[in-house]
């Protein structure tokens, strides 16, 4: 059989639909910060670590997801799953200061949406917690000097002191920006 006119459009087709994937898949099709962002928020929660936080030390991390959420805050979990929580990761980080150690417990709890964590914020909210200087980048931050609360995305940061030492709030808010560094493109 003799090749046709049809034989050589069929052809230059193939070559035209080979040549634009070879060309489409060379682009860049996301900013690559934009793709770091994507990868980090897929790892799941995250807090900072102990060098860069200004800790001496920190426990070893737990993870608590949807069906063991009830083991860190017993009794509370019920309104964290309302608003669409899926994950924690917790740890207990030791500062040195002037006035003695200070501990910190610290919670990432990731939701669903921005908004669960926004709305866990609000519910949280301490009764004398005033916004936080400070803390850039944040979608909210409120303290009371012994706990702070942090939204950045679909994340809540809990940092809550374990004792009442005068400097201690200071360290919430190293801690605070620490995690909020970290989580920068």
């Amino acid at each position: 059989m003799k090749p046709r006119f049809v034989h050589l459009v069929l052809l230059l087709a193939l070559a035209g639909a080979i040549g634009a994937v070879l060309t489409r898949g060379r682009q860049v099709r996301e900013d690559r910060a934009v793709v770091l962002a994507a990868l980090r928020d897929a790892r799941g929660p995250a807090l900072p670590a102990v060098g860069r936080s200004g800790a001496r030390s920190a426990s070893e991390p737990a993870r608590y997801d949807a069906d063991t959420l009830y083991e860190l805050i017993n009794g509370a979990a019920e309104a964290y799953l309302a608003r669409g929580f899926e994950e924690c990761i917790a740890s207990t980080f030791a500062f040195a200061t002037p006035a003695g150690e200070v501990e910190v417990a610290a919670e990432v709890h990731r939701f669903g949406e921005a908004a669960g964590a926004r709305a866990q914020l609000e519910a949280e909210r301490p009764r004398r917690g005033a916004p936080v200087d400070g803390v850039v980048g944040a979608n909210g931050a409120v303290s009371d000097g012994s706990v702070l609360l942090v939204v950045s995305g679909r994340d809540l940061l809990k940092l809550t002191r374990l004792d009442m030492r005068p400097d201690g709030g200071e360290v919430l808010v190293a801690l605070a920006v620490a995690w909020l560094e970290e989580r920068k493109p």
